[in-house]
């Protein structure tokens, strides 16, 4: 096929479904696991160790593609990534024993790995930097409704038809998107001077130390997001001995606020004050998350401090590739595999020392946790964080413009 070319508005809803897929192709397990295990005939836990082989193929893979697509171009790699995950998906429906089972899911991981940061690198070279945050805000938000409404929809599927109902589907969905990229997304030729070697890509994004602090920021945000977000349910079933079943809906509403998320992340990240709105949005998630945990009044007024305090504190799933990007020079799809590794290190950090707090003085002290980390990510960006000069000159630019206007 002869790609055409995409307005951005369409490309933005094909990198969003993309990205989407990647976040549900892991999401979808939970509902699964129990029929899966009764499959195989085996126990959930070993069949849950299918999450586990999904992520690690992705966290080992993502910091790996970016200077392979930095170098060789995004529209490759991105298609290469969706084609790979749509085959793990689709062949999981041919598993005939859990080990292919997991060989696929596997496959699975890797493909997701190679999508998630490319979509964010093409918003970054479709998008300039003042509109830039509003996307990556999109596809956010695109990841939370794979949440909300994605899991939901396997749960129906399974009931309906069974566990491979729902990998037929979602296979289905994404060979869709694929195809549709395969026509839509445009050939862009690299720059004169951008190719450089693997191991340059690294130097090319370490130069600048606020990179760094961007990334321990985002980690330090996703550990308040994975440690509040990790223990609610078992909070709701100890505290107001809600029956497992009963979360589902409780849990459905507080990812909301990973929707909610996305849209005020993008505006953040394109604020001319955006630093500040990010540093008060640290301080303000681990302040609800602390609350969630050591007030005791309902569970829907619970839930609603949830929801608040997941929104706040992904928005640093939108502000911090925003930041990563104008400072990655050509390096950009290097830069977002880096951004999911500390996403990863912030999910374990979350749910293991957020277990250990757990374990040492209960519920209190995995809200006390999440409040600490919040202060030290806000007490990083007031104190090691400036705008780049990538940013502050569009900024000037537009107002500029708007002056003349």
């Amino acid at each position: 096929m002869t790609p055409r070319q995409a307005s951005p508005a369409l490309l933005l809803i094909l990198l969003c479904a993309a990205a989407g897929l990647a976040f549900l192709s892991l999401l979808m397990l939970g509902p699964l696991l129990v029929g899966l295990a009764h499959e195989f005939q085996t126990s959930v836990v070993i069949v849950g160790q299918l999450v586990a082989a999904t992520a690690i193929t992705w966290g080992v893979a993502a910091p790996l593609v970016g200077p392979v697509s930095d170098t060789y171009g995004r529209r490759r790699m991105l298609l290469t990534g969706v084609m790979l995950m749509t085959l793990g998906i689709l062949g999981s429906v041919l598993a005939w024993n859990y080990a292919v089972l997991v060989a696929f899911r596997l496959l699975t991981g890797i493909g997701a790995a190679i999508t998630a940061p490319n979509s964010v690198a093409a918003v970054a070279d479709t998008f300039p930097p003042t509109e830039r945050g509003k996307a990556i805000g999109w596809l956010v938000s695109a990841t939370g409704i794979s949440a909300t409404a994605g899991v939901p929809l396997v749960a129906f599927l399974l009931d309906a038809g069974g566990w491979r109902l729902p990998f037929a589907v979602v296979g289905t969905v994404a060979l869709v998107v694929g195809l549709l990229l395969m026509v839509w997304f445009p050939r862009i030729q690299p720059q004169p001077g951008h190719a450089l070697r693997f191991f340059a890509h690294y130097r090319e994004v370490s130069t600048d130390r606020t990179f760094w602090y961007v990334l321990a920021i985002n980690a330090l945000e996703q550990m308040v997001f994975y440690g509040m977000f990790g223990y609610l349910a078992a909070y709701l079933m100890q505290t107001y001995q809600l029956p497992a079943g009963e979360t589902a809906l409780p849990l459905a509403l507080a990812g909301v606020g990973i929707i909610v998320a996305g849209i005020l992340g993008g505006r953040v990240a394109d604020h001319r004050r955006r630093l500040a709105w990010f540093a008060m949005s640290c301080w303000c998630s681990g302040l609800l998350a602390a609350l969630v945990f050591t007030t005791w009044q309902s569970p829907w007024a619970t839930v609603a401090l949830a929801c608040g305090a997941a929104g706040l504190a992904r928005i640093s799933s939108a502000v911090a590739p925003t930041l990563l990007l104008e400072l990655a020079g050509s390096s950009r799809t290097t830069a977002t595999g880096l951004f999911a590794v500390s996403n990863q290190v912030g999910a374990f950090g979350g749910a293991g020392i957020g277990g250990f707090m757990l374990a040492l003085g209960g519920f209190t002290w995995v809200g006390l946790f999440c409040l600490g980390v919040s202060v030290i990510a806000a007490m990083v960006i007031q104190l090691k964080v400036r705008d780049s000069a990538v940013f502050l000159e569009q900024l000037a630019l537009r107002q500029s413009t708007t002056t003349a206007a």
